[in-house]
């Protein structure tokens, strides 16, 4: 069989992680996508797209694609592609080599500044002619500013996007999605975030290391809004799981998270979990505004006084 190419490998590659990496239902201020990927994450230093959305497999349910290992890497050597940092340092071009800061610096006396007196001294491992560092090619060399280091907030959506974090599983009473488990009118609804996995609700955490920069990130969700299908909207935390033993059958109000339908019909009922994605790392720290949803039919009924008349 004939091999692949590097850019035809990289092409399915993404076309396979394009069909299984975890569908998302909604990022929060990013536009759902109806048609060609839309970048949602920019690499302006390298000119690439990091994430993007794609089309959408069905109603309000696009698919997020990340791009494997980070961006694509535009260091090469020889006619290798090779990465612009690993265990050694950051890639230079004016040196052809991987940087790390030598540490401690050598006094400005010494040779390796050349009468600079700005910049730093690094230690510098040249790769070999297959692209690899090469331990025997480790030179002292003076640079005037430090190679580019990773960016520890394009580190961060990487993790975030391999967590594979969905939004929780609906859970409403009465279920209404059948006329035999239909809501009614006037009737207490409880709602409640059935997460049935930390990756429905977390706290999750993971961390990533690159080129000497370590990155932690947790994310968590912190409220859920209910989109009922009629304009209406209700903010809630988890909610309380509805029981037989909490109720007695009757129509008793939810404690924490609950909606009465004034009127009978079919309901697009939307739950959007918000997360608070939480990274540190490379002496910064942030925060990722995440919204993931999830949505369920429900039919509401009106009960039917019937009078008869003797």
């Amino acid at each position: 069989m004939e091999s692949l190419t590097r850019p035809q490998q990289r092409s399915v590659v993404l076309s396979v992680i394009a069909v299984v990496l975890a569908i998302f239902s909604g990022i929060c201020n990013v536009p759902v996508a109806s048609g060609d990927p839309e970048c949602i994450r920019y690499e302006p230093k390298r000119g690439v797209c990091l994430v993007w959305i794609d089309g959408a497999p069905g109603p309000g349910m696009p698919v997020l694609v990340v791009a494997p290992d980070g961006p694509p890497q535009p260091c090469r050597f020889n006619g290798y592609e090779i990465p612009c940092s690993n265990a050694v340092g950051y890639w230079s071009n004016r040196v052809e080599a991987w940087c790390t800061l030598r540490v401690p610096q050598p006094p400005l006396s010494d040779s390796a500044w050349g009468g600079n007196t700005t910049g730093a001294i690094y230690l510098c491992t040249r790769p070999a002619h297959s692209g690899i560092p090469d331990p025997a090619m480790v030179v002292t060399r003076w640079l005037p500013a430090a190679p580019e280091a990773p960016d520890p907030e394009t580190i961060a959506w990487r993790i975030l996007a391999e967590l594979d974090l969905e939004s929780p599983e609906l859970g409403v009473f009465p279920r209404g999605d059948s006329a035999q488990r239909m809501g009614f009118v006037g009737w207490n609804v409880w709602l409640w975030a059935a997460a049935d996995s930390d990756r429905q609700w977390g706290p999750v955490s993971a961390s990533q290391s690159e080129g000497g920069v370590s990155v932690s990130l947790t994310a968590r969700v912190t409220s859920m809004t209910w989109d009922m299908g009629n304009g209406d909207s209700v903010s809630c935390g988890k909610g309380t799981a509805w029981t037989l033993a909490a109720t007695g059958g009757k129509n008793v109000a939810s404690p924490t998270c609950g909606y009465v339908y004034e009127a009978d019909g079919r309901y697009t009922v939307r739950g959007s979990s918000t997360w608070e994605v939480a990274w540190s790392g490379g002496g910064q720290s942030g925060t990722i505004p995440l919204t993931l949803s999830r949505e369920a039919e429900v039919i509401v009924g009106e009960l039917q006084t019937v009078s008869v008349n003797r």
